[in-house]
């Protein structure tokens, strides 16, 4: 016994709402932004997970943890200026805190691994930490362009 074709329309129509919704929450990631400037509490450490860090997608923090606070399939909120040229950068972007320096022995590899995974799903992505950018321009970081090389070597 086939179906009626009111019930026909009725599955055809949830079926093609679930592909749009699907493809409404694939977001086009062009950049992974690493926010590495030091947290505001004493000495630089950050164990915990602030209000500060909730707004990324990624928090690698003092202690050595790597937290996930926001699904990356929904944007952050971790620009405050989130614009740059025409790409509004928490809808296209991934948000990483990062709650040490770059040249941290103990928690770089933390970050490497992070990023080369994140690289691996997204590898069209610019990675850039969010102080090289203003506005409308790039300002190169030196350790960023270190950072960039160790993961051409990977890659």
């Amino acid at each position: 016994m086939g179906l009626d074709p009111d019930s026909f329309i009725r599955i055809i129509s949830s079926i093609r709402v679930q592909i749009i919704n699907k493809d409404e929450i694939m977001r086009n990631i062009k950049y992974i932004l690493i926010n590495d400037s030091m947290p505001a509490a004493p000495c630089g450490m950050s164990a915990g997970i602030s209000i500060d860090n909730l707004r990324h997608h990624y928090v690698i923090n003092s202690a050595g943890a790597v937290h996930n606070p926001i699904d990356v399939c929904q944007p952050g909120s971790f620009m405050p200026r989130p614009r740059c040229g025409d790409d509004d950068l928490n809808k296209c972007g991934i948000g990483i805190k990062y709650n040490a320096r770059l040249t941290d022995p103990q928690l770089r590899p933390l970050l490497v691994e992070l990023l080369l995974d994140l690289l691996e799903h997204y590898p069209e992505s610019k990675i850039l930490a969010i102080d090289e950018y203003d506005s409308w321009h790039i300002k190169v970081r030196d350790d960023m362009n270190q950072l960039r090389r160790e993961l051409s070597n990977y890659l």
